[in-house]
């Protein structure tokens, strides 16, 4: 009975995606789209073996020229895997890592796909698939902070602590024009983690001296005396002078 159920329903929508294309054909014979094609053998075969019923709709949707309608339905069912509580942990890996994959392949620009499927990799285990995931939706997608900050925050610095990598995706996120000033504090929190307490007070009185806010004056004057005080306390850091030497202008004092 699921049989004749999944056969009578692909066909239905096989049925309806040929309908939308031959809409599609009319509306836009006269229109040149600059769309990178999409290899649909690639779509495929991510799907195929775990996901027949994907694989079939995805792929016809590719061919037929709705790559957003498949990217849609793959984004779907990709949450409905994830929040399916009965799977075991290791099966929903394997039935959600060639849904995201494919939805990527059909659209590097949907940055959610990026977002999502590092949040469902990195729940279930797989931290390493989650920042490669992470990696390549950058690539495609630079000004996509949201991914920056998963990757270099919420990762690199909470999870497998790489404070080194964090702070040098930052940096470069830093140099994007339009970057959220939130990742000029990141940094400066970044340097802390990796015991780079000079650099740390610095950046702060940076954000200091380049903000007008009053209320993050005060968050800057807190984490420099806060800092000072912990970095004169520190043996590795004795060496170190913690004066105004270390904030632009000397504005701040202790």
């Amino acid at each position: 009975m699921q049989k004749i159920y999944f056969l009578k329903s692909t066909a239905f929508l096989l049925f309806i995606l040929t309908a939308l294309f031959i809409c599609k054909v009319l509306i836009e014979a006269n229109i040149k789209e600059n769309v990178p094609p999409v290899s649909l053998r690639k779509v495929v075969g991510y799907l195929s073996e775990e996901n027949p019923k994907e694989a079939t709709i995805a792929g016809m949707s590719v061919m037929l020229g709705f790559g957003e309608v498949a990217t849609d339905f793959l984004f779907l069912q990709a949450i409905q895997y994830f929040g399916d509580w009965e799977l075991p942990r290791e099966r929903k890996f394997k039935m959600v890592y060639p849904v995201i994959r494919a939805t990527v392949t059909i659209s590097p620009h949907f940055v959610p796909g990026y977002y999502f499927g590092a949040l469902v990799f990195d729940e279930l285990g797989y931290i390493d698939t989650a920042v490669d995931l992470l990696n390549e939706g950058i690539s495609n997608n630079t000004r996509a902070f949201e991914l920056w900050l998963y990757r270099d925050f919420t990762i690199r610095l909470f999870k497998t602590k790489e404070y080194k990598k964090a702070i040098e995706g930052i940096k470069r996120a830093l140099q994007l024009k339009e970057h959220p000033p939130i990742l000029d504090r990141i940094l400066a929190y970044a340097y802390e983690k990796d015991g780079q307490i000079d650099k740390a007070i610095s950046q702060w009185g940076k954000i200091y001296i380049s903000t007008e806010d009053p209320g993050i004056k005060a968050i800057c004057r807190k984490n420099i005396a806060r800092l000072i005080k912990e970095g004169s306390k520190n043996e590795n850091n004795k060496k170190n002078k913690y004066n105004e030497k270390l904030l632009p202008g000397g504005e701040i004092k202790r």
